[in-house]
């Protein structure tokens, strides 16, 4: 089914749960907090008194402009704040971008975006949507598949992402596509209720239909993706699990400072990226030590492996194609005790609309301890077993994008690890199949047709009659490292083969060594994952050394992941070129913060990763930027089905050579 995915001043909660938490009203006391609710009405008012702003404008966007690094790494606490934003309007489909200083009220460099869109909104695509529904073609083809009543009937269309169709000829053209669901009979939602084979392609700016393909009506399956809203009884013989903070949480908040065990960052709610995490440091004999300036979900990735035109078209960019905020995006509101302990601090945000105003939108992130019974470190020996209890702090948020909920995470450990962490759950995108039972064997192959609607082929049978289709999920992380200053450097840890000499006296042939290398310029610091050519990835102070001569660092320890299956000449990976490696370093720059690029929707892929790395700029002893890519191919299962169990992935930033010694040895005995 062809999917429906239809700044922040962020104020504290305080107390044991929402229930009985109040609000700070939001104010600006660091440069990069997120925007309040007085800026988002100085930036509409200023907009507005410009001559930018009639009444069917849209703000598509409006983002934070981050000042200069410097400038905030210079900040001191009493020093005045500069504010601007990055707001992106859509009128009469045209897309326009400025910057707002906000506290001088004046627009600076307002131009029309040539060839580059604004991301699509809810209010565009609602508009879009009732058009299509009664299309002469469309309605007709819902005729045949015995559809009149058109009460219950969505059809909808989402951004067109770039392979280069007739339609999309003209860059200019704000183009999308999509499919109708049929509600009738449906009790949790629509995802079961695709109308199987038709296709169609709309302009988004005259509301017109361009084209429309029936591939032919494929018959719909009795609904299944029936689930207990309200939860069920609990297994027998399940007894409370209780976890209570009766002194209040270890971390404190000071003018959006968080300080927990060594560890000192602050963090926005961004619209678009979810959290930021800023200045993160760890003290350290008194004195803060920088690890990272910023760290950030960049882009999402999810290209879906079926060749029917009804779902090859599902080639997300998620990040920059989905954040509007009136409807899915980037931040969603928490669940006590659901999403985050009852426990948690819980913290709201306001967005904007696209009328320009602010809104609330509450809980939309959590903080909390947590203990999961595992120990820092342990020993036994003839004297004894001796080791310490571990807890960890955990930042989290929700987005929820179309299908899918990802559970975003930035988890903090006493022994200065950073793991960051997605975890995806939601509900799978399926299609209508006249498999009903796969007893007698899975169909031939892929060489086979697959003709719309007929065997499964490109994923697998969840329920009778319901293919959920294979795809792909790739999430960029932007790590800004600071490692003990700005000034660093990507080391690229080779494990090689040593033949040892003498080897008739040793007994011992060949064991491993670590080769160290520097990569000098991006090129060489594109690396993937390898188990035949493993390396260790760290990233290096050019400056500072521990008492043993080493350079203090910090590695990169991937998770399980996954490369791009796809070629990278072809339009979808030209779009998403940052999931063609696992790990990218490129050398600081203000502007490159988005790794499919600025302006997504409609992109050729002249923007993002792939493109500024082909500068080959030095990356040695300077300001450098790394790139993660966690990524996995998800075989959906009948498991998966109608909720799928949370999955999760993960990276780690590990202290290595930053500290003389472990920094958990003094740990307390109780967590």
């Amino acid at each position: 089914m062809l999917s429906k995915r239809g700044c922040i001043g962020v104020f504290f909660l305080l107390g044991a749960s929402s229930l009985n938490a109040w609000a700070i009203a939001p104010q600006v006391q660091f440069p990069l907090d997120a925007l309040t609710p007085q800026e988002y009405w100085t930036i509409y008012k200023t907009m507005r008194a410009d001559g930018h702003v009639h009444e069917k404008t849209i703000f598509a966007s409006i983002l934070l402009h981050e000042p200069a690094k410097q400038v905030v790494l210079a900040w001191r606490p009493g020093d005045p704040i500069t504010r601007q934003a990055d707001v992106v309007l859509l009128d009469e489909g045209k897309s326009y971008a400025a910057v707002v200083d906000v506290a001088g009220k004046k627009v600076e460099g307002f131009h029309e975006l040539k060839g580059e869109h604004a991301p699509f909104t809810t209010e565009e695509e609602h508009e879009v949507n009732e058009a299509i529904k009664h299309d002469p073609r469309i309605v007709e083809a819902l005729k045949k598949r015995d559809i009149t009543d058109l009460r219950h009937t969505v059809c909808f269309a989402t951004p067109a992402g770039f392979v280069d169709l007739p339609e999309q000829k003209d860059p200019a053209r704000r183009i999308g596509w999509g499919g109708c669901t049929d509600g009738e009979g449906a009790i949790s939602g629509e995802w079961d209720r695709e109308v199987g084979g038709l296709f169609f392609v709309v302009d988004m700016t005259t509301k017109k239909v361009l084209r429309v393909t029936d591939y032919g009506a494929v018959p719909m399956p009795e609904t299944t993706g029936i689930y207990d809203g309200m939860g069920g009884e609990a297994m027998p013989n399940t007894k409370p699990i209780l976890v209570t903070q009766p002194a209040g949480p270890s971390f404190s908040i000071d003018k959006g400072l968080v300080s927990w065990q060594n560890w000192r960052f602050r963090f926005r709610l961004d619209p678009r990226q979810g959290l930021v995490l800023s200045t993160v440091g760890i003290m350290d004999k008194g004195a803060v030590r920088s690890v990272m300036y910023q760290g950030a979900l960049s882009e999402m990735y999810v290209p879906y492996q079926d060749p029917e035109e009804t779902w090859n078209s599902h080639v997300f960019l998620d990040g920059g194609e989905y954040f509007m905020n009136t409807g899915i995006g980037m931040l969603k509101p928490l669940v006590a005790g659901v999403d985050c302990p009852e426990y948690a601090t819980f913290f709201s945000a306001f967005l904007s609309r696209e009328d320009g105003a602010p809104f609330e939108r509450p809980q939309t992130a959590c903080l909390f301890e947590r203990t999961k019974g595992d120990p820092a470190w342990r020993h036994s020996d003839d004297n004894g077993t001796f080791g310490r209890p571990s807890r960890e702090l955990v930042l989290r948020s929700v987005a929820t994008v179309g299908n899918y909920d990802y559970i975003l995470d930035w988890r903090f450990a006493e022994d200065g690890t950073i793991t960051g962490a997605v975890g995806a759950t939601g509900i799978l995108e399926v299609k209508p199949v006249t498999d009903t039972n796969v007893s007698n064997g899975m169909s031939a192959g892929i060489e086979d047709k697959n003709a719309p609607g007929g065997p499964v082929q490109f994923g697998n049978l969840v329920a009778p009659g319901t293919d959920a289709v294979d795809h792909d999920h790739f999430f960029s992380f932007r790590l800004d490292m600071d490692v003990d200053g700005q000034k660093n450097s990507f080391m690229n840890d080779k494990l090689v083969q040593y033949k040892v000499p003498n080897k008739e006296t040793y007994g011992r042939h060949v064991i491993w060594a670590m080769q160290p290398t520097m990569p000098a310029t991006e090129s060489e610091a594109m690396m993937d994952v390898s188990m035949e050519r493993p390396t260790m990835w760290r990233f290096v102070s050019s400056e500072k050394k521990g008492p043993l001569g080493q350079a203090t660092g910090y590695a990169l320890m991937p998770g399980l992941t996954a490369s791009t299956l796809l070629p990278p000449d072809e339009w979808p990976s030209r779009r998403a070129g940052f999931a063609n490696h696992q790990l990218w370093v490129t050398p600081y720059e203000p502007g490159e913060r988005f790794a499919a690029g600025t302006y997504v929707s409609g992109s050729r892929g002249t923007d993002g990763l792939a493109t500024w790395t082909k500068k080959n700029r030095n990356i040695m002893d300077t300001d450098i930027v790394a790139w993660y890519t966690v990524g996995f191919h998800h075989t959906p299962r009948a498991e998966d089905w109608p909720q799928m169990p949370t999955m999760w992935h993960e990276f780690q930033l590990m202290p290595f050579n930053f500290f003389p010694k472990n920094p958990g040895m003094d740990l307390p005995m109780k967590p």
